[in-house]
């Protein structure tokens, strides 16, 4: 699948970074090297990793304003 180039000035730049990583993330969930967890419980803790690090980065962008 051939994705489209992310332009600096590209409306919408989410959709064009979750093209591009969410084959990545799909193989993390279903990693086989992960037998004792289900596929929710692994999608839920990459959810929970990406709030904790939205969250830090939205206190050390609060802190340097």
């Amino acid at each position: 699948m051939e994705l489209r180039s992310i332009e600096i000035s590209h409306a919408d730049r989410l959709s064009a970074c979750r093209e591009k990583i969410e084959e990545a993330v799909y193989q993390i969930i279903h990693a086989e090297n992960l037998p004792d967890f289900s596929p929710t419980e692994i999608a839920m803790a990459i959810a929970d990793i990406a709030d904790d690090y939205i969250l830090a980065a939205s206190r050390k962008r609060a802190a340097t304003h």
